[in-house]
């Protein structure tokens, strides 16, 4: 399905790399007079020249409950907009930890009875937004949960195999209507990729400084897409030079002819300086 996703994507846009953020701070709708709601990520991806604009059930900029047909109004929308949709839904792990705190949660990777009846009931209001929103008419959806720092996870990966994979399991299948999902998470995970891959995860949000995509994606299967390719240090460091600029645009083109490349950043866009690095981006990349 993810084939004949970025394949209609390519068609539709007309693009040899198409483009989306998944995350776009309320800051930067305030300083463009945009009201703060999700509406208003319409338009911004739209003036940016984004292909593919997300939401989520609980966005910072406004939450959305998740049976009150406001998310259908919103595809709806972007649809009109000419822009592909997605929806991003906050996964187990990350609704644990918002909960009760980081270090408590991870002392319950040792005491995996506690910390199983927390995943179980967040496992299920990850799926209730995750089927509201396939229901909504969403054409991707990303479970995010950030799991992984830059050297690896926070847990074994065989930690990770027992205790979260059967909540992925369950969420990858509660989506009846075969479109594609993907995972985002901060850090390195390659060393449970391949478990996501052989659950039909098939689209990656991943972080360039943390892992070596280049090479990651000459292994995975071609079905893979990448959400990625654009680092945090190009939108909030200092302004590039000429060779650093040349640099940038060798790494894209190397991802995009090593993968399925949808061009977007993992650090997300956190005030206006950031949308204008973007935007520039957007311009030189053929």
């Amino acid at each position: 399905m993810s084939v004949e996703f970025y394949s209609s994507l390519l068609q539709k846009k007309k693009r040899k790399i198409p483009r989306g953020e998944l995350w776009i701070s309320g800051e930067i709708l305030r300083e463009l007079g945009l009201e703060q709601t999700q509406e208003s990520l319409i338009t911004l991806s739209a003036s940016i020249g984004a292909d593919i604009c997300f939401f989520s059930y609980t966005s910072p900029v406004e939450s959305l409950p998740v049976n009150s047909g406001e998310m259908s109004l919103l595809i709806k929308k972007a649809h009109a907009s000419g822009l592909v949709c997605g929806v991003t839904v906050d996964g187990p792990f990350e609704r644990t930890v918002r909960e009760h705190g980081f270090i408590e949660v991870i002392k319950w990777f040792y005491n995996p009875d506690r910390l199983k009846e927390h995943l179980e009931k967040n496992t299920a209001l990850a799926a209730d937004e995750l089927t509201a929103a396939d229901n909504a008419g969403a054409d991707l959806l990303i479970l995010c949960d950030d799991i992984a720092y830059k050297r690896g996870l926070y847990f074994s990966p065989e930690q990770f195999k027992s205790i979260l994979l059967p909540s992925y399991r369950r969420l990858k299948n509660s989506i009846k209507g075969g479109k594609p999902m993907g995972f985002h998470s901060d850090g390195n995970i390659e060393s449970i990729i391949s478990f996501l891959v052989e659950e039909e995860y098939s689209i990656f949000s991943l972080e360039p400084e943390a892992m070596r995509l280049v090479e990651l994606c000459r292994r995975l299967p071609e079905n893979v897409i990448i959400l990625s390719g654009i680092k945090a240090g190009w939108l909030m460091g200092p302004d590039p030079d000429n060779n650093e600029e040349a640099e940038m645009l060798q790494y894209i083109n190397d991802l995009k002819n090593s993968c399925k490349l949808i061009l977007a950043s993992s650090c997300g866009l956190s005030d206006i300086r950031s949308v204008e690095r973007l935007k520039k981006i957007y311009r030189q990349v053929v």
